[in-house]
């Protein structure tokens, strides 16, 4: 979304409102868009936006498979994905939880998108189906109703409600799925919420969405480093807060985590920021090439040296 900023009236850390884009702070407009949090309030923002494609409507399939399924599931997705080709009309996003009254045991729950009528996902959906996921669901909708009428986390919906439980994401940006990795993966989440049931909502997410546009945007114009990333998953806690469920969550969070990156190529972290759980090093959220971080420390001299903005991924060492 980054990429689609054109301008942004921006508080900074003493008081002042600067005007932010490529032809006014072009160094601050670069760290906003990657590592804004660090740098200021965004009261005002003009965007790029788009026609959306094939209507209003998005038709969106749910298919629930066991775990016996996983590899097949998987090989699917890295033919679907392709190197990061996935097709601009489709998303496909896949959770792992407990969904008891469909299976005792975790089940994979792959969410598909298409950007269109359920006629023209048609050969999408029928290679799904050729998978056997053991129940199917479908709708279309309006586009603006994905977030609650698929996940409830929609303003106003428990989701996004402050106060209900504590969420711990564990994310590893990668190229593309490792089956076997995605095995440990399965019998450590299922270990897990077998060994700490208050942990029983947590989920895993495999997210894959249509990457062509993004790796079109040159990578050293924003400070978002990751564009070589075509997947994202992230090994995500819940529960309600206590010491103990804390410390679950970190230690099995920080298995799987370390389980992706075993199982990546190249193997090394590449920490989402806005997932990130804040273990994480600098290098591993804002960039591996040491100019990325080194402008990151010179803007921050320049536009915060006493720190203010430091609630989230801070950078520091400026």
């Amino acid at each position: 979304m980054g990429d689609n900023i054109l301008e942004m009236d921006v508080v900074t850390a003493d008081g002042s409102e600067t005007t932010v884009s490529e032809s006014s702070n072009p160094d601050l407009y670069w760290a906003m868009r990657g590592a804004g949090q660090n740098f200021g309030i965004v009261t005002k923002f003009r965007y790029k936006i788009f026609d959306y494609p094939n209507g209003q409507d998005i038709f969106h399939a749910t298919y629930h498979f066991t775990e016996d399924q996983l590899e097949i599931l998987f090989e699917h997705l890295n033919s679907l994905i392709n190197n990061g080709t996935l097709p601009r009309d489709v998303n496909a996003y896949v959770v792992l939880r407990s969904k008891p009254l469909i299976s005792p045991r975790p089940v994979f729950v792959y969410h598909f998108y298409f950007f269109g009528t359920s006629e023209q996902a048609s050969p999408y959906t029928q290679t799904i189906l050729s998978l056997n996921p053991i129940s199917i669901s479908n709708a279309t909708f309006p586009y603006k109703d994905v977030s609650h009428r698929s996940f409830q986390a929609s303003i106003g919906d428990p989701t996004c409600a402050a106060g209900i439980s504590t969420k711990t994401r564990f994310p590893v940006g990668l190229q593309t799925y490792n089956v076997s990795t995605n095995r440990k993966i399965y019998d450590l989440f299922e270990n897990m919420i077998t060994a700490h049931p208050a942990l029983a909502t947590s989920f895993v997410q495999f997210e894959a969405f249509p990457m062509q546009a993004v790796k079109a945007v040159d990578a050293a114009s924003t400070a978002y480093a990751h564009r070589q990333d075509d997947i994202l998953v992230a090994f995500s806690t819940q529960y309600h807060h206590s010491p103990a469920n804390a410390a679950a969550a970190t230690k099995y969070g920080r298995q799987a985590r370390q389980l992706f990156v075993e199982g990546a190529s190249p193997m090394r972290l590449n920490a989402y920021s806005n997932y990130a759980n804040g273990d994480e090093t600098l290098e591993e959220i804002y960039g591996y090439e040491p100019w990325r971080l080194e402008k990151l420390r010179r803007l921050k001299r320049e536009w915060d040296p006493e720190g203010r903005f430091c609630f989230f991924n801070p950078i520091t060492g400026y």
